[in-house]
């Protein structure tokens, strides 16, 4: 259903420094992977609508200016996970489609993946990014990427895209320069992580060789009456200002999944959160630092305290652990890393079965890639894989909703499903599939 048309590297446009680009810790325990993206653009009347000679052109300005992308992973001397800056180049795919855009679901699958992200080949896992332009039978246009996460995080990612348009479209003047600094959260000298943190949710255990299979995955959408409305209920309580939207989505799933799976009421339950750190530290790493800067952390209770509550106050568990995210954990986390260097920290994939696992790109500008032919109608990751997974996203519009993908195994989602709808039950606009 789509026909590969080329295949090259766009390297930078001008010459870039030739260096090896030291990485953090928090670097070195993310996971080694290529992260796929998709956006879909609805085709208009423009001659040169997402013209190749814009697209390659304004790619390879923005590798001049993010020269690291265009390099490889390396591994130095000491055996630390580093980026050879070599101007080698981003793989860039062009592709033609007889799908048409309304026969395509953008919702994350291994389908959507193949379709519209490059394939990896031998030697893909040491490039940086890699990038498809596939043209629609209806004239629509879909722009896959795969971004390593050894050094791109979600943050990075929106930056590079950012960056990529601004240049395509000719809006130069507004483009804030990178920050490759990652000395900003280098580990103390020595390294003193504190006792009082413990870090469960990494472990030294190697990855699977194979990705074990992923459960179902199910779409729902939630309007922003709707939280505003779990943030208040019961009592006529004012709702809390200090409860985040996406504390209030998180205890909501949470809630639900341990419903659905019917635990003892004295069974330990974990949600293990991901949070930016970069306005957490003191002072705050730079808007625009690539890197990885995303920490994890378990939210804790007993699976009473869970369903026996209403969701505002399980989002007050939430929420209480992401606030504990501070300056003082996240470079005691840094050191802690440091300690642990040579034995392959990572973060823990195989949770216990009243354990999951949630990831957000809420509040990131994903809509804001216009190329100079209008903003995307529609950005989705272009697969989320494993079980006992939730993944949030923005709805597009201003002051829309938030799309979240809950993956659980065949079983268990049906009983997710009734939870779910039943806990919005009492709300003003029930939520939809």
């Amino acid at each position: 259903m789509v026909e590969v048309l080329e295949s090259s590297f766009v390297v930078p446009s001008e010459q870039t420094p030739t260096e090896r680009l030291w990485l953090s810790n928090i670097d070195q325990s993310s996971l080694p992977k290529h992260i796929p993206f998709v956006y879909f653009y609805e085709g208009n009347q423009a001659k040169d609508f997402f013209s190749l000679e814009v697209m390659k052109a304004s790619l390879a300005k923005v590798l001049v200016l993010l020269y690291p992308l265009a390099g490889r992973c390396a591994v130095g001397q000491d055996g630390r996970r580093e980026i050879n800056c070599n101007a080698e180049g981003c793989l860039f795919v062009v592709a033609r489609s007889d799908l048409r855009s309304d026969s395509i679901t953008f919702e994350p699958s291994s389908e959507l993946r193949k379709l519209f992200i490059p394939a990896d080949y031998p030697g893909s896992e040491s490039v940086l990014v890699m990038v498809q332009v596939t043209y629609l039978k209806c004239g629509g246009v879909v722009l896959g990427s795969a971004n390593n996460h050894v050094l791109v995080d979600g943050s990075s990612f929106t930056y590079f895209i950012q960056t990529w348009a601004k240049i395509a479209r000719g809006d130069v003047a507004n483009i804030i320069p990178p920050n490759f600094n990652h000395n900003l959260i280098r580990a103390r000298s020595p390294p003193t992580p504190s006792i009082s943190f413990k870090h469960p949710e990494y472990t030294t255990k190697p990855l699977p060789a194979a990705i074990p299979k992923s459960g179902v995955t199910t779409k729902f959408k939630l309007s922003r009456d709707q939280i505003h409305f779990l943030k208040g209920q019961s009592g006529g309580r004012t709702m809390s200002t200090r409860i985040s939207s996406f504390s209030t989505i998180a205890a909501l799933v949470w809630k639900c999944y341990c419903i659905s799976k019917g635990f003892f009421v004295s069974t330990q339950t974990r949600l293990m959160l991901t949070a930016d750190i970069r306005r957490r530290l003191c002072p705050p790493l730079p808007k625009t630092y690539v890197g990885n800067a995303v920490v994890r952390k378990f939210a804790t209770s007993e699976v009473s305290q869970i369903t026996s509550n209403p969701v505002h106050v399980v989002a007050e568990v939430v929420q209480a652990a992401i606030d504990g995210m501070t300056d003082e954990f996240v470079r005691s986390f840094i050191d802690y890393l440091e300690m642990m260097q040579g034995k392959s920290l990572c973060p823990a994939l195989e949770l216990a079965e009243s354990d999951l696992r949630i990831a957000s790109i809420s509040g990131l500008p994903i809509y804001e890639a216009d190329f100079g032919w209008g903003a995307p109608q529609k950005a989705t990751w272009a697969e989320a894989t494993g079980n006992k997974v939730v993944y949030v996203m923005d709805e597009p519009g201003k002051n829309a909703g938030w799309q979240v993908f809950v993956i659980l195994d065949a079983d268990t989602m049906p009983q997710f499903v009734k939870a779910f709808y039943e806990e919005l039950a009492s709300c003003p606009i029930t939520s939809h599939l």
